[in-house]
């Protein structure tokens, strides 16, 4: 997990082992799906169903996630960081899970050989036409997982700590805040995202009661 880019968040890189089985949405949250579960759209939601929930907070998705195991009777939640990255990385170990190349310090250190084939898997910001697309339409990674790139940022269970320093190493979300208000972990990338920012490895952060057109979230069940 993580990587050798010292001078970011995603430092150091560390084995983590995930001792527990867990089912993870192949595809993030739609905009169809939110309205079946919870009845109306949050905030400025555009686009046809299919299109991935955007809009949402932390505490949007978390809502989400509870009203979802009351209707179902299984525990539905966010995943955490390192269940996220370990969907995502798919069995790999590079910063793209499509390329052995790398690791890259910046995005202007990215060859355009590794921006064509992102383009296969995500929409970012050299493709999304500066807007979301429904989900499904770009190739899986190898374990079948949709849009774990760009398209929108995903909510992760974790509060947000500047370095992995002190990381649980077992899979579980890190739940000790580090601030009186504290903040939430993004992953992924977004539509109007560079290709550093969509690396398996890049992290972000918001609010828990931010909520933007750039994010939206997956589910797990355990």
């Amino acid at each position: 997990m993580g990587s050798p880019n010292d001078g970011y968040s995603e430092a150091p890189c560390h084995l983590v082992t995930i001792p527990r089985p867990f089912y993870m949405g192949k595809l993030p949250i739609t905009q169809r799906q939110w309205v079946g579960v919870c009845g109306a759209s949050p905030q400025t939601s555009h686009g046809s169903g299919d299109q991935p929930i955007d809009s949402v907070s932390w505490s949007d998705a978390s809502y989400f996630c509870d009203v979802l195991t009351g209707k179902t009777g299984h525990p539905v939640r966010l995943p955490s960081e390192a269940e996220w990255e370990y969907a995502c990385r798919a069995g790999t170990t590079e910063e793209f899970f499509f390329s052995a190349e790398g690791p890259f310090p910046d995005d202007a250190s990215i060859p355009n050989s590794i921006r064509l084939k992102l383009s296969n898997y995500a929409w970012f910001d050299e493709n999304s036409l500066d807007a979301t697309h429904p989900v499904g339409l770009k190739q899986p990674n190898a374990w079948g997982f949709h849009d774990m790139l760009g398209n929108v940022w995903e909510w992760c269970a974790d509060f947000w700590h500047n370095s992995y320093v002190g990381a649980p190493i077992d899979g579980r979300a890190w739940l000790d805040p580090p601030a009186t208000r504290p903040l939430r972990c993004l992953r992924g990338g977004a539509w109007d995202m560079n290709a550093f920012r969509c690396r398996s490895c890049y992290r972000s952060w918001d609010w828990e009661s931010v909520a933007t057109n750039r994010f939206g979230f997956r589910v797990c069940v355990e």
